[in-house]
C-alpha cells in the first residue's frame, strides 16, 4: 500500500445512515443500493462511506453512506433519503486496499505519513468501495488540513 496525495469530490448524493453492529457494515450499502433501483435510479458510482464509534457499545459503529447521482437526474427526483450537493474532502491523502482486513493498516499508514511529513488531517475517514475483478477494493481517503490562502480558498469557495 502506498499513500497518496488526492482529493475527494463527489457530487449530487444520496445519504443514509444507520447505527449498526460493524459486522454488518455492508448490508446498508446494499439496500440503499436496492432502494435506488425500486425508485428507477440507475447509477454507476462507488458507495462512499464513513464510520464514527458508539461510546455506549464498541460492537457497533454510526455508518453514513453516501452514492453520487448523475446530474442527469434532475431536480425533480424525490428519494426517502436525504440529499446533499457536495462531499469534498480536498487536499486529501488516501490509501487504496484490496482486502477489507487492511483497513487498519491503511488507517496507520496514513497516520505516520501524515506525522513524519508534518501534516495535519481533520475529519473522519471517507472509505470510497467499488468492485474490480469480482472483488471489493476500498480507497481510503482524509482530509488535510489546511490554511485557507492562495488557489485553495479560492476553489473552495465555489464548491
Amino acid at each position: 500500500m502506498q499513500v497518496r496525495e488526492e482529493p475527494l469530490i463527489a457530487t449530487n448524493l444520496v445519504v443514509a445512515e444507520e447505527v449498526i453492529p460493524h459486522a454488518d457494515w455492508f448490508k446498508p450499502a446494499l439496500n440503499l443500493r436496492r432502494e435506488l433501483i425500486k425508485e428507477d435510479v440507475y447509477y454507476t458510482n462507488t458507495v462512499i462511506f464513513t464510520v464514527e464509534d458508539v461510546e455506549e457499545d464498541p460492537t457497533h459503529g454510526k455508518y453514513t453512506y453516501y452514492i453520487a447521482l448523475d446530474p442527469i437526474m434532475g431536480d425533480d427526483l424525490v428519494l426517502n433519503f436525504r440529499q446533499e450537493e457536495i462531499l469534498a474532502a480536498l487536499p486529501a491523502l488516501y490509501v487504496r486496499c484490496t482486502e477489507i482486513d487492511q483497513l487498519e493498516e491503511a488507517y496507520e499508514l496514513i497516520r505516520t505519513y501524515a506525522s513524519e511529513n508534518d501534516i495535519q488531517l481533520e475529519g473522519p475517514f471517507y472509505h470510497v468501495c467499488f468492485d474490480a475483478f469480482d472483488r471489493a477494493v476500498i480507497e481510503v481517503f482524509i482530509a488535510i488540513k489546511e490554511e485557507e490562502k492562495g488557489l485553495m480558498k479560492w476553489f473552495k469557495k465555489w464548491l
